[in-house]
């Protein structure tokens, strides 16, 4: 009798630890793609002498391995408190993904012309990450985006 509740006991562990596997079929494999993934950058200004800090969050989506999509929202703090929030610009373009680099090109059109933006998006070693660097009217900042999804 004891050696059949040893067995169940055995059998239960071993499909206990079967079923803890990471190789779960809705993680993807981010060392080969990014499709159906989400980051988040979340960029802090500083606070205003009137109090008011203005705060940026972009949420990128993969949505296949060569599209896709930013949105992203601003708001106004005051205080910790939420006194503005401008409509969410969206906007989208095509990436390529080799080694872990991202490079994001999106096209806008300014004054009349087409303007093609390109960012380079690195992935640290733990896959949580994304970093790259924005250069915008001689100023030049860090973007990080942490995996949501």
């Amino acid at each position: 009798m004891k050696l059949k509740h040893i067995f169940m006991l055995l059998g239960a562990v071993l499909l206990g630890l079967t079923a803890c596997s990471k190789d779960t079929p809705n993680t993807p494999d981010l060392s080969k793609t990014l499709t159906g993934t989400e980051w988040e950058c979340v960029i802090q200004g500083t606070e205003q002498e009137n109090g008011e800090k203005e705060v940026e969050t972009l949420l990128l989506h993969f949505i296949d391995n060569t599209k896709f999509t930013v949105l992203g929202t601003h708001k106004t703090l005051k205080n910790g408190i939420v006194v503005n929030t401008e409509e969410p610009s969206a906007s989208e373009g095509t990436y390529t993904y080799i080694n872990k680099v991202a490079t994001l090109t999106t096209q806008t059109i300014r004054n009349g012309k087409t303007e093609t933006e390109v960012l380079t998006l690195t992935m640290d070693a733990s896959n949580m990450k994304f970093t790259g660097t924005v250069t915008d009217e001689d100023e030049s900042y860090t973007l990080t985006f942490v995996r949501k999804k």
